[in-house]
């Protein structure tokens, strides 16, 4: 009994331990349940909660691209340019409202998804869309930006607008492939721009027309005074009337000097003065301007000294005709405004620029007008200096060439004492040989056969006169046609061409005379002209001339010009003592 209790006893404790053992697996599992359960409502939370934010979020993009359209719509419908989209095939994709308001359409569903050949057909000329089409063909297979300007009648009114236009590609590319690419064009209305600079071209060339005209009518005159005058002055005439000559001759080379003052600030303004860089003679420029220079001074009883460093090199690069008409404003003022004491000319070479000191004793500049003197058509103390001939342009004239040449015009003056200008110019070392200069010297050629064309008996008598001091004996043509017939008839070493004739000038003149042939294929043909504008000596050039003669022929000119062309076997000359 008592074993059977005792067994009974050890089954009942193996229940309680397996009852035991299960109820602390089903605590266990409990736990891990809560925590199963705890971490899935942490879960739940999260996704909740990115829920929350995603949808928060998709608000906030969907405000974005509201604002975003919002802006987009802005700039469209304010952007004053034309400013359009195309897409790969060309077609309209977005545009600006100036598109429409040019084109008078109501919106952009007009042309929306429409191809822009079908639309700017008949606002573009064929050519200008020919080249738009090229434009957007190479912006679209190189990406480079291509650009045109365009005349376009976008309102149908036969007033078409200037337009600048600029095409550039836009689009994502994968490798080489472009991928949804279009064309962005940018038409930017320049008319109004276009309009004044046509104004301006149109001023400018008028302006032109009549220097060009002011220059002939002026200086045909001033050709017969100071031709004239200069074969008066070789005859050997008595003092008193060898006097009255030279005040001629000084009294219109100054009216001279004013035209081409003149014509020259209207090169500089225009932007037409060329300067030209040669190998120059600095030395023997130096040495006339002192001669020349010396001998006005010496007419006001004025001591000239001149200084130059003794390193100074002989020879330079640049251009000697503007460097020479610098320095002669320069010392011409000196004189003219000095009425006692001395002018000093000095040069000296520094720091690779040249500087030419011109010094004075004069009655100098007040402070206050300092500003004043490199202004155009400015004179300073008009009353007391009345007396004195000039434009007022020379140091305008001076002081831009001198930019032009890289340089400046400096002044330092005490009034009532004297001045010091001083013009710096790069020193530029020559580069080969020395230009050839050629050396004036007298001659004779009388066996030559000159023909003189020019429908002016006044100009064909100081030719006569002028070409007398080479013994030449010139014979007349009175026109273009008269100089065809008479080559027809004779063969002529040189021929000298009036260029403004009636009927026919000297440049038709000229190419017929070159069609004959024979000798006259290349006959020194001379342009003879009162035209000093720019662009006159290649235009007769061009015409079949071989060179220019600027009106009122100077003998220095016409003797280099004879020398250059004539035979040399029938020149004799004699070298001036």
């Amino acid at each position: 009994m008592a074993e059977q209790l005792f067994g009974a006893g050890m089954a009942e404790n193996e229940e309680v331990i397996a009852l035991r053992e299960e109820i602390k697996q089903l605590n266990n599992e409990m736990r891990r349940l809560k925590r199963e359960n705890r971490v899935t409502k942490s879960f739940l939370d999260k996704v909740t909660r990115a829920a929350e934010a995603k949808e928060t979020l998709g608000e906030a993009l969907s405000a974005a691209n509201a604002r975003q359209k919002a802006y987009t719509d802005v700039l469209l419908e304010n952007c004053p340019e034309i400013i359009t989209l195309l897409d790969g095939n060309g077609h309209f994709v977005l545009s600006t409202k100036a598109l429409m308001l040019a084109m008078d359409i109501p919106n952009f569903d007009y042309i929306k998804n429409r191809s822009y050949e079908e639309v700017f057909t008949k606002y573009f000329s064929e050519e200008d869309l020919q080249a738009f089409k090229n434009a957007v063909a190479s912006t679209m297979l190189s990406g480079d930006i291509a650009t045109l300007d365009a005349w376009v009648d976008f309102s149908q009114s036969d007033r078409p607008r200037y337009y600048s236009i600029e095409l550039r590609r836009v689009g994502a590319t994968d490798g080489l492939k472009v991928i949804g690419a279009g064309v962005l064009v940018v038409m930017m209305d320049l008319t109004n721009f276009m309009r004044e600079k046509q104004r301006a071209e149109r001023a400018s060339n008028a302006k032109s027309d009549f220097l060009a005209m002011m220059s002939h009518e002026m200086r045909t005159p001033m050709n017969a005074i100071l031709g004239m005058s200069t074969a008066l002055e070789r005859l050997g005439l008595a003092p008193d009337h060898q006097r009255y000559i030279t005040d001629i001759r000084r009294a219109s080379g100054s009216l001279l000097g004013i035209i081409n003052d003149v014509l020259d600030f209207s090169k500089i303004e225009a932007g037409k003065m060329e300067i030209v860089n040669v190998n120059y003679n600095l030395a023997n420029m130096l040495d006339n301007l002192h001669s020349m220079f010396s001998g006005m001074c010496k007419e006001k009883q004025l001591e000239m000294k001149f200084y130059k460093d003794a390193g100074l090199p002989d020879i330079a690069r640049g251009d000697e005709n503007r460097i020479r008409q610098v320095l002669v404003n320069l010392l011409s003022n000196a004189v003219k405004y000095t009425q006692k004491g001395e002018v000093v000319f000095s040069v000296r070479l520094e720091d690779r620029n040249l500087y030419f000191e011109v010094k004075d004793t004069g009655i100098g500049i007040r402070e206050d007008d300092v500003a004043k003197l490199f202004a155009p058509f400015e004179q300073l103390d008009t009353r007391k200096n009345r007396n004195i001939v000039g434009t007022g342009l020379g140091l305008a004239i001076g002081a831009n060439l001198c930019r032009l040449m890289d340089g400046e015009i400096t002044v330092q003056s005490a009034y009532g004492e004297g001045s010091i200008f001083t013009a710096r110019v790069p020193y530029v070392e020559s580069c080969g040989e020395e230009e050839e200069v050629a050396q004036i010297s007298e001659f004779v050629a009388s066996a030559a056969k000159i023909l003189v064309v020019d429908d002016i008996e006044t100009n064909l008598t100081v030719a006569e006169v002028m070409l007398d001091i080479f013994e030449i004996e010139p014979e007349m043509a009175r026109s273009g046609q008269e100089a065809i017939e008479m080559a027809k008839q004779k063969d002529y070493d040189i021929i000298f061409m009036d260029h403004m004739m009636p009927e026919m000038d000297g440049l038709e003149a000229t190419l017929h005379i070159r069609g004959l042939g024979g000798v006259y294929a290349d006959v020194p043909i001379i342009a003879l002209t009162a035209n000093a504008i720019k662009g006159t000596e290649q235009m007769f050039l061009g015409h079949g001339m071989n060179d220019v003669l600027l009106k009122p022929l100077e003998f220095e000119e016409l003797n280099l010009c004879l020398r250059k062309w004539l035979p040399s076997e029938i020149i004799i000359e004699e070298e001036i003592e």
